[in-house]
């Protein structure tokens, strides 16, 4: 039994992952962007990423009406962390197998601030299990728009970065954390 597993995360400024491999996802977004505020889906190609990138991310379809999710593209070594592939699945429909329920309307509220800044949104990811022998576990992360139509965001391509550095990101987290609350 996996449990369940409390997930929140705290918006960063870019500077705090760029030590990171979000900052590979960052550099190759900003290049295909151009002079434009997000880059096409054609333009954005996952293949030109370092392997641990694209293996780490995954790209969502963002649908208006009714405002869903779905999930385009799922790395393999996500499946491996979060032991679920979630490829072709719907955020509504979805059953959020040892993620809280609650989790679902925080991360839609997140995707609905990304169609309005159209801007990307660093942030730090904590998992904390509830399962026997399961520590804290706490990443950056970056989420990047992507545009069909110049106009709205169409798709987000979002990378974890979970690497050795787990001290420096959970020390992080915590003071925005802090801050956060103040």
């Amino acid at each position: 039994m996996l449990g369940n597993v409390h997930v929140s995360s705290v918006r960063v400024p870019l500077e705090d992952v760029w030590d990171s491999s979000c900052r590979h996802l960052y550099e190759y977004w900003n290049q295909c962007r151009g002079d434009n505020f997000a880059p096409t889906w054609t333009a954005f190609e996952l293949s030109d990423l370092p392997p641990d990138c694209i293996r780490y991310s995954h790209v969502v379809d963002l649908h208006q009406t009714p405002f869903d999710i779905t999930f385009r593209f799922w790395g393999t070594e996500l499946t491996d962390v979060l032991f679920y592939d979630r490829t072709g699945e719907s955020l509504l429909s979805t059953n959020m197998g040892y993620l809280e329920d609650s989790r679902r309307r925080y991360v839609m509220a997140d995707y609905l601030e990304m169609l309005e800044s159209q801007q990307p949104a660093p942030f730090l990811w904590d998992a904390s299990a509830t399962r026997e022998h399961t520590g804290k576990l706490v990443v950056p992360s970056l989420r990047v728009p992507i545009s069909n139509n110049g106009l709205n965001v169409t798709q987000v391509a979002t990378h974890f970065d979970f690497t050795d550095k787990r001290d420096t990101w959970e020390n992080l987290f915590q003071v925005h954390q802090r801050a956060s609350v103040k």
